[in-house]
């Protein structure tokens, strides 16, 4: 298969709105985690909060990473401003990277161009704020006499959620919209859709949008996941199956770490056939060389990670790309920071990278932002290729105990915990993996020369 050149990339991440706003942050080792305000849940946290885990309708932790301190100009798109306003930010977020992603690739405002453009997203089935706002009128008037029954008070009612905004119908569709407002305000092409893999949905998108690419169904395509579920529904959920740390440490790599920390946020990037992109002297961000898919099949409990669907999803990688994992400079882990999916993925490195005497830098930006769910993959690939082309791989914080494996494939020494060159100078290879509940499972390659 034909390598896949990324020519723009964009970003909507805890305190970065860009890239370079990004890159910065790592750079400086920032932690943007923070505790969860009542501008995101909408009432005060500390009602549902309980330390205790296991308790209904409770939350066990307060952590998180937000958008916070964002401004989104309606009238950049073409749409009314008063529609756009009056859409989730699901959907402001989208509009927002798209545009942005389009911009750095230097096809903004070519119409030529931009009409054989699709767009796949990555999104969650969840619902949102304004998604909620449109359901909670149906839900009172549900419930509302069966609790006055139960409760033998007629004159019971469930208080109405506070509003700020007028929401539009158009809130109520979470799935596929979002990708189809995109193609809409920016006059792309009829290719547009949503997906879920879960947390590998990142590089399903850019799978799918390669092969639109190698099939010439479309000349340019954006790829990329948002994650923007309401915070309050996710952080129920995710107590429930009580994924958060219990003892407060969610740290990636380290021996303490037991949980993950969920965040918002959104990515994308603009891919193009490499050959187009060298004909039409594209700035080339990077080149996709192997991007192995899998699934786990029948395991355990689709919470519960299979090495040999995530090793699987390795060897497609390294096939489709014709390389060595020994040519892997470094390796941007899923690492949530969980046991039991920690554990299991590097048992997958240990196994597949052992037999290949490979033994990559790895490191996992999750430390600072959190796990984005379904964009998880865009967080590790912005710093990656930020990474290679700023010619430092930025440290993975909070490790104080290091991770290891038997062989030393992780260790304190490959643990990237200080800033570092990177090894090779001229062209470099790095993989980012993601996995996802239900064993969806990804393995990317990319690669960056530097010409002279």
């Amino acid at each position: 298969m034909e390598k896949i050149a990324i020519i723009g990339l964009s970003c909507l991440f805890p305190d970065a709105n860009n890239p370079e706003q990004f890159w910065q942050n790592l750079t400086e080792e920032k932690d943007s985690t923070s505790s969860v305000t009542v501008e995101e849940i909408g009432v005060d946290p500390a009602i549902f909060y309980d330390p205790i885990k296991g308790k209904p309708e409770k939350t066990y932790f307060l952590r998180g990473g937000f958008i916070r301190n964002f401004k989104f100009d309606a009238s950049e798109y073409n749409l009314p401003t008063e529609f756009v306003e009056s859409l989730d930010n699901t959907f402001k977020w989208s509009l927002y990277a798209a545009k942005q992603a389009i911009v750095q690739s230097g096809y903004w405002g070519n119409r030529n161009v931009l009409a054989k453009c699709g767009v796949i997203l990555g999104a969650l089935s969840l619902p949102t704020k304004l998604s909620n706002q449109l359901v909670a009128p149906i839900y009172r008037q549900t419930i509302d006499p069966a609790i006055a029954e139960l409760l033998q008070d007629q004159d019971f009612h469930l208080s109405a959620l506070p509003t700020t905004t007028k929401a539009s119908p158009y809130n109520a569709m979470v799935c596929g919209f979002p990708a189809a407002l995109i193609a809409q305000a920016l006059s792309l092409s009829s290719t547009h859709f949503c997906i879920d893999a879960a947390c590998s949905s990142s590089f399903y998108a850019m799978k799918l949008a390669s092969h639109y690419l190698w099939s010439r169904k479309a000349d340019l395509m954006l790829a990329g996941a948002i994650s923007c579920s309401d915070p309050l529904f996710i952080r129920m959920l995710f107590s429930g199956i009580q994924g958060y740390p219990e003892n407060g440490i969610s740290s990636p790599l380290d021996q303490a770490s037991r949980g993950l920390i969920t965040s918002e946020g959104i990515g994308m990037v603009v891919l193009k056939r490499y050959s187009d992109a060298i004909r039409d002297g594209d700035k080339i961000l990077a080149t996709i060389c192997g991007n192995g898919l899998s699934n786990d099949g029948k395991g355990k409990h689709f919470l519960s990670p299979n090495s040999q669907g995530q090793i699987l999803a390795f060897e497609r990688a390294y096939k489709e790309a014709q390389l060595s994992p020994q040519a892997i400079d470094y390796m941007e882990c899923h690492a949530t920071g969980t046991l039991l999916g920690d554990t299991t993925e590097f048992n997958s490195i240990e196994s597949f990278f052992g037999q290949h005497q490979a033994s990559p830098l790895i490191g996992s930006t999750k430390a600072n932002v959190g796990h984005l769910l379904v964009a998880a993959g865009m967080v590790g690939l912005a710093k990656t290729i930020l990474s290679m082309s700023g010619d430092v791989i930025p440290a993975t914080i909070n490790v104080n105990e290091p991770l290891g494996s038997e062989d030393n494939i992780i260790s304190a020494k490959t643990i990237v915990r200080t800033p570092t060159p990177w090894p090779n100078a001229k062209t470099k290879y790095a993989a980012l993996s993601a996995f996802g509940f239900g064993g969806t499972n990804s393995h990317l390659i990319i690669e960056q020369t530097k010409e002279g």
